[in-house]
Formats: C-alpha cells, sequence, structure tokens
C-alpha cells in the first residue's frame, strides 16, 4: 500500500483545525502526581510512546526542535535493552508512521504537537457495519489517565474537532479507517472477554454505553461511566475542597 503523503499545508490545516484542549482544565496536574516520574502520563515517552505520520515528521522538523526519534534509552537499563525495546514497539507501529519523543511537557511548542497526542487518549470508535459512532478510548491506560476516569469534563468543541480531523484524516490517509475499525473491533473482543460494556462519546453529543455481545447502544449519563485506578478511589473517599 502506497504511505500517505500530505502537503505542508494540509498538515499546518489538520493541526491548526484540531487545537482545542480536552478539557477546561489542565487535566495533566490531576494526574502527573500519580506518576512516578512526576509527569503527565501522556507526556511520559516510557508509559505512552508517541507516534508521528512520516508527513508529519517532514513537517514538524522543518518548523520546529520539539521531536526526535525515539531511542528507548532513558526508559530501559542498558543500549540492548534499549534496542530491543524499540525493534518490537516498532514492529507495532504502522509502516507510515514512525516512534517519536519532544523535549517534554514543560518545552511542549503546542502548535507543533502530533495528531496522537491532540488525540490522546481517544481514537474514533467504528462499529461493525462501518459508522463512525464518536470517541471511545486506548483502554490499557484507564488506571493511568484522568481523563478516561472523569469523561464528562470533555469539551464539546474538543469533541467536534476531533471527529471533523478523523474525517478529514480518512479521506486524506488511505487505510487508516480500516485501520481504526479494526482497533474498535479488537476493543470489542477485549470487553466481551471481560464482560464489560464500551464507553462511548456519541457524536450526538450524549454517552452510551455499547454491548459487545449485539453492539446494541444504551444511553447514559456520562457522569456514571466508570472510574479506575487511583481516580476510583479518590471518588469514593474525597476530601474537602477536592477536586477529582
Amino acid at each position: 500500500m502506497e504511505k500517505p503523503n500530505l502537503s505542508p499545508q494540509e498538515v499546518q490545516r489538520l493541526y491548526a483545525s484540531f487545537d482545542a484542549p480536552i478539557t477546561a482544565l489542565d487535566c495533566g496536574r490531576k494526574c502527573a502526581p500519580y506518576n512516578e516520574g512526576g509527569k503527565p502520563f501522556c507526556c511520559d515517552i516510557c508509559v505512552a510512546v508517541p507516534t508521528l505520520y512520516e508527513f508529519e515528521w517532514d513537517y514538524v522538523r522543518k518548523n520546529t526542535d520539539l521531536w526526535f526519534e525515539w531511542k528507548a534509552e532513558n526508559c530501559t537499563d542498558t543500549p540492548e535493552e534499549a534496542a530491543e525495546e524499540v525493534a518490537r514497539l516498532s514492529e507495532e507501529t504502522p509502516d507510515s508512521m514512525m516512534l517519536a519523543e519532544c523535549l517534554g511537557p514543560s518545552l511542549c511548542q503546542r502548535d507543533f504537537r502530533g495528531l496522537t497526542c491532540r488525540q490522546f487518549p481517544f481514537f474514533p470508535y467504528i462499529d461493525s457495519q462501518g459508522n463512525l459512532l464518536g470517541l471511545s478510548y486506548y483502554w490499557e491506560y484507564e488506571e493511568q489517565c484522568w481523563v478516561v476516569s472523569n469523561l464528562a469534563v470533555v469539551t464539546e468543541e474538543y469533541k467536534r474537532q476531533f471527529l471533523a480531523a478523523f474525517e478529514t484524516i480518512f479521506e486524506l490517509v488511505p487505510g487508516e479507517f480500516e485501520n481504526y475499525q479494526y482497533h474498535s473491533e479488537v476493543m470489542r473482543d477485549a470487553f466481551n472477554e471481560q464482560r464489560r460494556a464500551i464507553p462511548l462519546l456519541h457524536r450526538n453529543g450524549y454517552a452510551y454505553k455499547i454491548s459487545t455481545h449485539n453492539e446494541r447502544m444504551r444511553r447514559v449519563p456520562v457522569e456514571s461511566l466508570p472510574k479506575f485506578g487511583p481516580y476510583k478511589l479518590a471518588a469514593e473517599m474525597p476530601f474537602p475542597d477536592e477536586e477529582v
């Protein structure tokens, strides 16, 4: 399959149209205290390794000093282990993308964040009939990401921009729709094994739980969607004046 190749102007327009913050507050400050490194989990390259499309890499490297190739050197004990980790994750990365790392949250240049940074922790959920229903999340980060446990705080503008961006990506990048449709199928299988319903922020503005048995959707209050890890404990045992 031919690799996607967006022009610098197309990348710039895509970035400009997808720059809304996920929440009205700095969610990184909510999760960082629970990370051993003191960074937001989404900005910790040893927890969530960013990927860039090759056309993004070409664009950002010509316009900023924010990004570098990921070497895993800070995430392993020896050069040999680092090389093995890079090789392992590279095998799991699509041919059109590359592993990357940035200067970190304190030096972030927001205009040049990659698409994976802008979408985290969400991905476009596509049902088995090929319908783009809305946003679900990368469930492997349930225990770490504060937003996953507080989906009510996700702004309508962010959701709107997210869906518009991915509709554009699906137009411009052949194969990405199928990739996310497959990832949605993997989520259904994983949640079915755990006998869990899939949480969805639907494009109609409401929250739903999706049955993995027959894909039926049940509308629920977004506040009722589950919390995880330390955020679940914090919600169950709130202290006065503490936001959870």
